[in-house]
């Protein structure tokens, strides 16, 4: 009997994919386009429909929605800014929630300063005169830090459902976290972050959500720490 049930289950699931497999049509989106190193596509959140494509090595484009479209415009070039190559470069694009209002989206991206390889968390706005180009004069910094390999140097940034900033740090690199940042309170490597960007007290340029793990610690812990051990994180 047992046998006979597993068989039926066998016999279900392969018609079910032939059926689907049937019915799954792959067609290149846009074939008149190429990207190098893109590591990310996404719809802000506004009613344009647009798509925007990041390339690791510091540019960002903006093409409509309907694969016929000949062309690959670019919002933004950040090429000078930053180090590429591996696992460094532009890393992270998230548009804030209140985009089609205020015109913010934010950058995470490697560069050297220094010296010294950092990861750089920074606010940028869209060209007042035209939506289809960010305004590469806007940068503003807010959060900066050492990263002391080339690889693990994390880079995806999202908005949450709560409205905060989510930050993947990445553990710094080298195999088996040699530092053992991932675990190490003290620093923001090897986490995912959490912040508040709209709402920043005084001079500062980002607020601890008040419900984050370690708000308000006796021990000198990053309070911007949502959680621990994300060495290597693509996607949160």
């Amino acid at each position: 009997m047992q046998n006979r049930i597993f068989l039926l289950l066998a016999l279900v699931v392969l018609g079910l994919s032939q059926k689907l497999s049937a019915q799954a049509v792959l067609r290149e989106a846009f074939p008149n386009l190429r990207f190098e190193n893109p590591i990310e596509l996404l719809n802000p959140p506004d009613s344009s429909d647009r798509i925007f494509i990041v390339s690791q090595k510091g540019t960002i484009y903006v093409i409509p929605n309907r694969d016929s479209f000949p062309e690959r415009p670019v919002f933004l070039d950040i090429r000078s800014r930053l180090v590429s190559g591996g696992e460094r470069g532009l890393l992270g694009l998230a548009f804030h929630p209140q985009y089609a209002q205020n015109g913010y989206f934010y950058l995470y991206y490697t560069r050297n300063r220094n010296n010294q390889l950092e990861s750089v968390l920074s606010r940028f706005e869209v060209d007042t005169q035209n939506p289809d180009r960010g305004n590469p004069n806007s940068e503003q910094e807010l959060l900066r830090f050492a990263q002391p390999f080339s690889n693990h140097n994390g880079g995806k940034i999202a908005f949450g459902p709560d409205g905060y900033l989510y930050i993947a740090s990445g553990d710094g690199g080298s195999a088996g976290d040699p530092q053992n940042n991932a675990q190490t309170l003290t620093n923001l490597l090897g986490k995912i972050l959490r912040i508040d960007v709209d709402q920043p007290p005084g001079n500062l340029s980002y607020a601890i959500p008040p419900d984050n793990p370690l708000v308000a610690n006796a021990d000198g812990f990053r309070e911007e720490i949502f959680c621990l051990w994300a060495p290597k994180p693509l996607e949160i």
